[in-house]
């Protein structure tokens, strides 16, 4: 008769630790303002805290080489990228 031994990740389990009961909240389009807001179970508009916006760019530079009178040779393209972020107030 042979023997299976217990799988090892059982040794290592144990209870769970306490848990709390997290409050709904729930997202709703404010009439007058035409807003996103959150409000609980009791109705109550819940503030979630600030953040900010930010911004995105891709700006197209071109290097044309030679004075510009005429023909000056191999043009180099390429491309920047800009990220702007607004700090969060709050």
């Amino acid at each position: 008769m042979t023997h299976t031994p217990t799988p090892w990740g059982t040794q290592r389990m144990g209870p769970y630790v306490a848990t709390t009961t997290v409050p709904q909240y729930i997202p709703v389009i404010d009439p007058e303002t035409q807003i996103a807001v959150i409000v609980d179970e009791h109705g109550r508009t819940v503030e979630l805290g600030s953040h900010g916006t930010s911004t995105s760019g891709l700006t197209p530079t071109k290097t044309i080489p030679g004075d510009g009178s005429g023909p000056g040779g191999p043009v180099d393209a390429d491309s920047t990228e800009s990220y702007d972020q607004d700090p969060s107030s709050g």
